[in-house]
């Protein structure tokens, strides 16, 4: 019997992309295929095309984590001073 490595179902936003940095070197590799990467870093072959692309456009810079910028405020500033002040009185 033989065991394939462990992966995690989810990787970390820092795990993502050293995953990325660490493919860096073999994206542009003709002796690594499409395939043979995706099946190699445990991704979609469609998500190799899109790290060559970002490579392209922008370097190894574009493969670093941008910082998400997560849900916009439910509430206009205004209306949370007006909660705040209701809260504080």
């Amino acid at each position: 019997m033989t065991l394939s490595a462990w992966r995690p179902a989810r990787l970390s936003r820092a795990q993502q992309e050293e995953r990325r940095l660490a493919a860096q070197p073999l994206l542009n590799d003709p002796d690594w295929s499409t395939r043979d990467l995706a099946r190699h870093f445990g991704v979609a072959e469609v998500t190799i095309r899109a790290w060559r692309a970002r490579i392209r456009h922008g370097g190894e810079e574009a493969l670093r984590a941008s910082r998400a910028t997560g849900r916009p405020e439910f509430l206009t500033p205004d209306q949370q001073k007006e909660i705040q002040d209701i809260l504080e009185s």
